[in-house]
């Protein structure tokens, strides 16, 4: 008995495109800025967690700080999927979002392998890190020292993940294979399925695995 497989249909918007990248703006300066070498968020978020981390460990105590920073990673996952499923795939027909959605995600859809935009550019990068510390930290005052080195180290495994995931080669580590597999589900056969890229753990809860 042959088993039947739904598939989702993959709008034409986001089918992989052959040839050289496109420019996402007519203004040669925004096209730079819309575009990161790999390693530059990499620095910046490495700098800001071990900044954070010694404010963190200055004013709180160790075990306060180790708790914390493990909670906002886990934040973080739970974040990356709603960000990946309520905003960048939800249905619109707003302008203005469908034209951000763009910007900020189905290009890549569109050129998975354009190692330019793999990673958010420093200055929108930087623009969100702040606001995300402004509301943390109104939300719990000094505790967001160390609960947003965490949520911020949780994206930097998520963006190096993302980068190696369209870079290289599956790994022979199982455990990461599977993760390989899963994001390759979600560009080239269930875009709206499989939208964890660093854990599916919120896939399944949420059950948008793919059967």
């Amino acid at each position: 008995m042959t088993r039947k497989r739904n598939l989702d249909h993959i709008p034409e918007i986001m089918l992989p495109r052959k040839g050289e990248p496109e420019n996402l703006f007519k203004n040669k300066f925004m096209e730079k800025v819309s575009r990161s070498p790999f390693w530059v968020p990499v620095v910046m978020h490495s700098i800001i967690i071990i900044g954070f981390l010694y404010l963190a460990f200055s004013n709180l105590a160790t075990s306060t700080v180790i708790g914390l920073f493990f909670f906002g990673a886990l934040f973080w996952t739970f974040t990356e999927y709603w960000v990946h499923r309520g905003v960048y795939h939800c249905e619109t027909k707003m302008k203005w979002l469908l034209r951000m959605q763009f910007v900020a995600h189905t290009i890549h859809h569109q050129y998975p392998k354009d190692s330019g935009r793999l990673a958010m550019p420093p200055i929108p990068a930087l623009l969100l890190v702040t606001a995300f510390f402004g509301l943390f930290w109104l939300i719990g005052g000094q505790y967001a020292l160390a609960f947003f080195p965490g949520f911020v180290f949780g994206y930097l495994l998520y963006v190096s993940m993302h980068y190696a995931q369209h870079r290289f080669k599956p790994p022979s580590f199982k455990p990461l294979r599977e993760l390989w597999r899963f994001h390759a589900l979600h560009h080239y056969q269930y875009p709206n399925k499989a939208f964890g890229v660093s854990t599916r753990l919120w896939d399944f809860i949420f059950r948008t695995t793919p059967d």
